[in-house]
């Protein structure tokens, strides 16, 4: 074969080469001048912009396809590559349509040169990882909603004993650290003669009582306070940014509604009660053991007094 032969019959097979990629390439692939108006692109391309053939492309930028904002984004990106002659890598797109179902693209820019090493443009090649994201997201929502169901109990939809802990400590090393004078408080409670609710109603009756007890916690409580289901017949409230009267007035109040709700027992009206005991948190005695110490002396002493009220 001789020196012209060959190099014609590799331009054809570049010519055939091009034409599979534009025709077949699964990859949206684009060129762009340096006004970052398209001059060549492939089918898929073609395909993604809602157009037929890719010449209906030339001329015409991302802005006559996509919202200002990502076109604005995409036209940044470019003059990046063509100022500084480095591609950009793997940079996640995230395209919205009309109808708010989103699709994802993984894509690269690159710059492109002329004969000369010249830029004159850039061309980019992007792939849909729409699936692969769904699966990503969908995977991340699970762990989230595992993660919530450990610190959640069953039973009450109240936060479980170890996230009290894991809250406590998290609170006590912020409120150590301010300088501002706040503090936070700590109330547990006890349903006064949970064992006879059981013994006389039965262990479901006694598990309406718990859960009727956690409802009201929940609505006696601002947005930035937590409850929690510290164990059997044992709840805890941490009550954030207050000062003891407030507190004790809190306190004081959660007693008296679950005192003055009745519950219903197989159909009878009940008064159920609890006891409680407050604590405020020391910043010069940040262990949580000797908070969680007080507040459950001030319980006993409820207890003690003779059940249905608060100690502090």
């Amino acid at each position: 074969m001789s020196e012209r032969s060959f190099w014609k019959e590799m331009q054809i097979n570049d010519m055939l080469v091009i034409d599979t990629i534009r025709k077949y390439g699964r990859d949206t692939i684009y060129f762009k001048d340096k006004d970052s108006k398209f001059i060549w692109n492939n089918y898929m391309h073609a395909n993604q912009l809602g157009v037929i053939k890719p010449d209906e492309l030339v001329g015409k930028s991302d802005y006559d396809f996509f919202p200002k904002e990502f076109a604005d984004k995409a036209r940044e990106i470019e003059l990046e590559v063509m100022r500084t002659g480095k591609p950009v890598l793997n940079v996640e797109e995230e395209l919205v349509d009309d109808e708010e179902n989103a699709r994802y693209y993984l894509a690269s820019k690159y710059p492109l040169y002329d004969v000369n090493n010249e830029v004159v443009g850039t061309w980019g090649i992007s792939r849909d990882i729409t699936e692969q994201k769904k699966l990503e997201l969908e995977l991340e929502r699970s762990y989230h909603k595992m993660e919530l169901l450990a610190r959640v109990d069953d039973l009450s939809g109240l936060y479980n004993r170890r996230y009290f802990y894991e809250t406590l400590e998290k609170y006590a090393s912020l409120y150590q650290k301010r300088t501002d004078g706040s503090t936070f408080a700590l109330l547990v409670a006890d349903v006064d003669d949970i064992t006879n609710v059981n013994d006389v109603f039965g262990q479901q009756n006694g598990d309406i009582v718990l859960k009727s007890i956690a409802e009201q916690c929940m609505a006696n409580v601002r947005t930035e306070d937590t409850c929690f289901r510290t164990g059997g017949d044992e709840f805890a409230i941490v009550l954030l940014d207050t000062d003891k009267v407030s507190a004790v007035g809190m306190a004081k109040k959660l007693v008296e509604t679950i005192a003055n709700e009745p519950i219903i027992l197989d159909g009878k009206r009940e008064r159920v009660t609890i006891s409680a005991g407050l604590a405020m948190f020391d910043p010069e005695d940040p262990d949580i053991s000797d908070l969680l110490s007080k507040a459950e002396r001030k319980l006993n002493k409820s207890k003690r007094e003779g059940k249905n009220k608060v100690s502090f």
